[in-house]
């Protein structure tokens, strides 16, 4: 059996421990590995966190395995491997299962092709998670400690040397001007961070190089450390401060209360706190399976403002739907719905077919064998805890989610099956609905918008969005679901429909930066002028060839098999994620390519 080697340890100063050492990982593995009669083909290694996919060894040992050059990863544990989240890991076990290749530690393989061995290997992997979670906990805990006792720990500002042999600090007399210089343009010429930031760069960039900015002034600005302060900030604790005195004062205490009351008096804002009616439905995006919240817009304090469905920070999906586009359809489809039937199945399926009774029956199979899939793991729990798998603690925890999920689909069987039972009893018809929304006929100019929050709550507890809908749930019954589709009205704000009107000016925009930067791939223009890729496809069919075209505009699968005809012989034994990051083309795209032009 071919095997390919994958070391790993999570800090550098673990990488020369005897114990965690990269070279004894490798002695071990290569033992086992002739013990067990298999070839190295192939070693790979990585010195960084297990819970992060891009890592180079990793990426390198994954198009390794695209290869096909080995029939089986060998780690000394399958936490070197993996501490990632469950994305990342279904994305790791999805590629060395299309591969058929195993995962193996020293007296046991892992097969993924075996629901079996993949539920233990997924337990693993979810224990390496948590064992990663304690090991950040303990790490917190040592830093609190640290800051309490007056030990530095972290970045050291640039105004200040830090000695580790002493653990104590001292001014740096290259950068110790740069507080008392701040210090007065902001306390005496009220200057803004900015202009600041303009004023320091006049006479020098930052130690390493770059240009001050507004954070950077503004960090200096808040922090305690430049009158002898040591705080730090705590998630679920707040600052946390040293006893004694740590950095030698740059600037007075009087002098940063100055600032405080500067900053306080500058950044004074009259918040006025306003509700929407729907603020309390869980709203789930379609595009990306996560959470929706309605979000108050933040550049109106007076006034009411806008108010946006939209995701939280650092999310990557930019959904974000302005109310006024269907709070007015809300209203409006309950009214319609209550006054007449024919209106009513604008917003709800009243009318089922033939068909809709076997795809609901095709949902409720599925469902089950959902329910059967998560019993069935619940019942192997109990065997591993025996075996020594993992600890009695790690068994609840895994007892307890498995429940609820088994619980979940349960709740999803019985509510399909009693829908189904109605609909085909011809219970589930308008009377039904109209006599469930009738407490909502006038909501809206009866009610306090508090009232109105908890009703439409209460009816609808869930919503799903959609790019041209949103689809409101509620429950006739304790079990019975019923589903309202709200219509999304366009945009009225979207800066983009101006382009839309005048594709002309449209087309001669896109050429003209053509002109001034050939050879750009399609991707680049289009995020250099914030259009959509295949817009510029659909200009070219509609208006003529761009002048100065090149094939790396075409938007074809022709243009892109050309591309990758002359990359493959450049580069023929690119592995399929190589030639995704080296071409831009997605790897499902590249595969489709291949097949059908015989690449």
């Amino acid at each position: 059996m071919k095997a390919a080697l994958y070391y790993r340890v999570s800090t550098p100063g673990q990488a020369t421990e005897d114990k965690y050492s990269l070279r004894s990982q490798k002695e071990e593995l290569t033992k086992y590995a002739a013990s067990q009669g298999w070839t190295v083909v192939g070693e790979f290694q990585d010195v960084g966190s297990g819970g992060k996919l891009e890592k180079k060894g990793l990426n390198q040992l994954l198009d390794f395995v695209e290869k096909g050059n080995c029939e089986v990863v060998l780690c000394i544990e399958q936490d070197r491997l993996s501490r990632l989240d469950s994305l990342g890991w279904e994305f790791l076990k999805s590629t060395l299962r299309e591969n058929q290749v195993k995962i193996a530690e020293p007296g046991f393989i892992t097969d993924l092709d075996n629901e079996d061995d993949e539920f233990i290997s997924d337990l693993k992997n979810l224990i390496a998670r948590r064992e990663k979670k304690k090991i950040v906990l303990k790490m917190m805990r040592g830093k609190r400690q640290r800051t309490r006792e007056g030990k530095g720990w972290g970045k050291t500002f640039w105004e200040y040397n830090y000695d580790k042999a002493t653990g104590t600090y001292t001014i740096n007399e290259n950068w110790s001007w740069v507080i008392p210089f701040i210090d007065k343009l902001y306390t005496e010429k009220k200057y803004s961070y900015t202009t600041i930031a303009q004023e320091l760069n006049k006479i020098s960039r930052t130690p390493t190089g770059k240009e001050w900015n507004s954070a950077l002034v503004g960090i200096r600005l808040k922090s305690k450390a430049f009158h002898g302060v040591l705080e730090k900030n705590f998630k679920n604790e707040g600052a946390i401060s040293a006893d004694v005195p740590v950095y030698p004062p740059l600037r007075t205490i009087e002098t940063y209360e100055k600032i405080c009351k500067i900053r306080k008096e500058k950044f004074k804002r009259k918040k006025v706190v306003f509700h929407h009616f729907l603020r309390k439905v869980y709203f789930k995006c379609d595009e990306c399976q996560r959470k929706l919240s309605i979000v108050h817009s933040k550049n109106s304090y007076a006034t009411e403002g806008y108010f946006y469905l939209a995701h939280g920070r650092h999310i990557d999906c930019k959904v974000s739907i302005n109310s006024i586009r269907f709070d007015q359809n809300i209203t409006k489809a309950i009214k319609e719905i209550l006054k007449s039937e024919n209106m009513a199945k604008k917003y709800v399926k009243i009318d089922h077919t033939q068909k809709d009774l076997e795809d609901m029956k095709k949902q409720v199979k599925a469902e089950r064998n959902n329910l059967k899939k998560f019993s069935e793991k619940k019942d192997l729990l109990l065997p591993l805890y025996l075996d020594g798998k993992f600890s009695k603690e790690q068994l609840d925890k895994q007892y307890t989610m498995l429940e609820t999920q088994e619980e979940h689909h349960k709740k999803q069987v019985r509510s399909l099956e009693e829908k189904l039972h109605l609909i085909k009893s011809k219970m589930f018809n308008y009377d039904l609905i109209t006599s469930y929304l009738s407490v909502a006929e006038r909501f809206e100019s009866l009610l306090t918008v508090e009232e109105q929050t908890e009703m439409i709550s209460t009816l609808f507890p869930k919503g799903i969005v959609y790019e041209k809908e949103i689809l409101l749930e509620g429950f006739l019954s304790e079990d019975v679901p019923i589903e309202i589709a709200i219509p999304i009205d366009p945009d009225p704000f979207n800066v983009k429909n101006k382009w839309e009107r005048d594709p002309i000016s449209k087309y001669n925009k896109i050429q003209e930066y053509m002109n001034e930067h050939p050879h750009l791939t399609q991707k680049q223009i289009a995020e250099a002028l914030d259009i959509g890729p295949s817009s510029i496809v659909r200009l070219r069919n509609r208006f003529g060839e761009y002048k100065n075209y090149t094939k790396v505009i075409n938007h074809d699968p022709k243009g892109k098999a050309e591309i990758l005809k002359e990359y493959y012989l450049k580069n023929p034994d690119a592995s399929l994620r190589k030639t995704a990051r080296d071409t831009g083309i997605p790897s499902t795209t590249i595969r489709r390519i291949k097949r059908d032009y015989g690449l």
